[in-house]
């Protein structure tokens, strides 16, 4: 998606709001803008877009993004983020994949770049994966982004765990790179 920027204006109408509804969006917050240094605010399309699609308004098309998917990684085993990426990307698709080596680092990843999709290790040091998966459902604007358990715990009620604290979908390692393709295409079509 080629960056793009809207006046408060634009955006009333784009929403079907007045413009003091857009400036009041900003001002608390709900609406991440800048200011010119003449004094006009501007709003990223992508967080114009997030704006919308949280809050379930109608998306022109415009706006809509465009048809890559974004998967984002967390492991804290490097080379399992590259193996992740390199068959993903690899599949001739749409695929573009994001790596993390912590929680706390996918974390600051998700608010960027506002995944599709989310791969995470359970297994991590400095947060596990049941507490990112926690704080993620907690969040208004990745309550539904799916996430994917790709972990080595096999043990019944570790996946049971997983399950309750709001993983949507659950791939043991080692995993082959079909059943990964196989796993994260069955979510693309969801996202679509």
């Amino acid at each position: 998606m080629t960056e793009r920027y809207y006046t408060t204006h634009e955006v009333s109408k784009i929403c079907s709001v007045y413009p003091s509804t857009v400036i009041n969006w900003i001002e608390e917050g709900t609406l991440p803008a800048f200011t010119t240094p003449g004094g006009h605010r501007r709003i990223k399309r992508e967080d114009l877009f997030r704006l919308m699609k949280k809050n379930g308004m109608p998306i022109p098309k415009e706006l809509e993004k465009s048809g890559r998917i974004k998967v984002l990684a967390i492991d804290d085993d490097t080379k399992i983020s590259r193996l992740i990426k390199t068959i993903l990307e690899a599949g001739g698709g749409d695929i573009d994949v994001i790596t993390a080596k912590s929680g706390f680092e996918g974390g600051l990843l998700m608010k960027e770049s506002f995944p599709d999709i989310i791969l995470l290790d359970f297994l991590m040091p400095d947060m596990d994966g049941f507490e990112v998966t926690r704080r993620i459902r907690q969040d208004a604007d990745m309550k539904g982004i799916p996430i994917i358990a790709v972990t080595v715990l096999r043990d019944p009620k570790e996946i049971k765990k997983m399950y309750a604290c709001g993983v949507t979908d659950y791939l043991p390692k080692p995993f082959k790179a079909a059943d990964l393709t196989a796993k994260v295409d069955q979510y693309i079509k969801v996202r679509r």
